[in-house]
């Protein structure tokens, strides 16, 4: 599953995904594996410039960034929505995976 090697490459080199999330000016991030039929997996990031952000990403030559490109080529769908979020208080969707979760610092 291609989901699966994306958030496993992403987990084993955690400190480039830290210095390109910080570098984009994004404070946490993380990405749910929604159960069911269609395949969905959701990003949240708290971040002050979400445009800018992902200029950043799209120009970086970062190898986490590359293989993250390559993982957006095949979504069906991509939107930024503005919500309020509190990691330690918001319920997910039921039955959701964490696939990962960085704080750069």
């Amino acid at each position: 599953m291609a989901v699966r090697r994306w958030s496993n490459y992403m987990l084993a080199h955690m400190d480039e995904v830290l210095a390109s999330l910080h570098r984009e000016g994004v404070r946490h991030e993380a990405w749910y594996l929604c159960p069911g039929e269609p395949l969905c997996v959701i990003g949240i990031m708290d971040v002050t410039d979400a445009l800018a952000a992902q200029k950043a990403m799209s120009t970086s030559s970062l190898s986490v960034d590359e293989v993250h490109r390559e993982f957006k080529r095949h979504w069906v769908h991509s939107d930024i929505s503005a919500f309020e979020y509190d990691p330690g208080e918001y319920q997910f969707q039921e039955g959701a995976e964490l696939l990962f979760s960085a704080h750069p610092k």
